[in-house]
């Protein structure tokens, strides 16, 4: 898809002493989760990334400096590479909505999209460590697919222990059977509904909440919580594609001043570098609606 503004930034748009409050929120979350034994571990739509070793595409480079043809070229097998190492928390505070929420809005406006979204996802806190080797980072991807296919499919919860999940069951006008409370009701002739390699929940192409059912992702938003002064690399790029006037790559420094935020379609290629030194903190939000028709 071709866009006239293929992003929008606000630079420094979140105060410092916000910018705080959000980082020591998700600390403490991300520090309560692993008391819990709830995995703290960034992982992506693909499950095969999860839980594998680090590999290196070379010496000096990792895999979020790469795009997949020059790591085939190389010789790896895309199966095998990581393409992320972070850790990650999910925030649902009110008052993260009530300040990000109207700055998405107006980007969507002044971009020209005025896509329709109808509802937003969890935050999604993020920590990318720093170490001069392998600092943490995220490889080249999309937040999601805009089609049909690509939609949130609904799960019902059948028990906690174990955790069991299964389609709702349908009437013969194809319409989710409900109960005398209205409650949506399991199909229980129904094989189980796949979970994460952990068990700790859904793979997230399903959701228990219906407000999700049908949608994909439309619109990704990212903040930088750091002060830029206190960690080195951890660049965010995009991927303008082939035919764009200029660099096809876009690295973006407007979004590294703490408190700027860049809001860009879900389905736009970005990556984030490796973070060499320090650390770098951030908050992601996406938001949601019916595919386009």
């Amino acid at each position: 898809m071709k866009l006239l503004h293929p992003y929008i930034s606000y630079k420094e748009a979140i105060k410092p002493d916000i910018c705080q409050k959000i980082i020591s929120l998700g600390l403490s979350n991300i520090e309560e989760n692993k008391k819990k034994g709830i995995s703290t571990q960034g992982n992506t739509l693909n499950e095969k990334h999860i839980n594998r070793e680090r590999n290196k595409v070379s010496k000096d480079i990792t895999v979020s400096d790469k795009t997949n043809e020059e790591i085939k070229k190389e010789g790896f097998n895309l199966d095998q590479i990581v393409v992320r190492d972070s850790e990650i928390c999910w925030l649902k505070d009110k008052f993260l909505y009530d300040l990000i929420l109207p700055l998405i809005e107006k980007a969507n406006r002044e971009a020209g999209w005025n896509w329709n979204i109808d509802t937003a996802e969890m935050f999604q806190f993020t920590v990318y460590h720093g170490r001069k080797e392998d600092g943490g980072f995220y490889g080249w991807h999309s937040d999601g697919s805009s089609d049909f296919n690509s939609a949130i499919r609904p799960a019902i919860k059948v028990s906690d222990n174990p955790l069991t999940f299964k389609p709702p069951k349908k009437n013969f006008n194809d319409q989710s059977s409900t109960a005398g409370s209205n409650a949506i009701m399991p199909d229980m002739e129904k094989e189980d509904l796949p979970l994460k390699k952990d068990k700790s929940g859904l793979i997230p192409i399903f959701s228990q909440d219906d407000k999700k059912w049908g949608k994909v992702r439309k619109i990704s938003m990212t903040l930088n919580l750091t002060d830029p002064n206190s960690y080195e690399g951890g660049n965010l790029k995009f991927d303008l594609g082939p035919h764009v006037k200029g660099n096809r790559i876009k690295v973006c420094d407007d979004s590294r001043s703490q408190g700027s935020l860049i809001v860009f379609p879900s389905f736009m290629y970005h990556c984030v570098t490796p973070v060499t030194i320090g650390t770098r903190f951030s908050l992601v939000l996406w938001c949601l609606g019916k595919p386009w028709q």
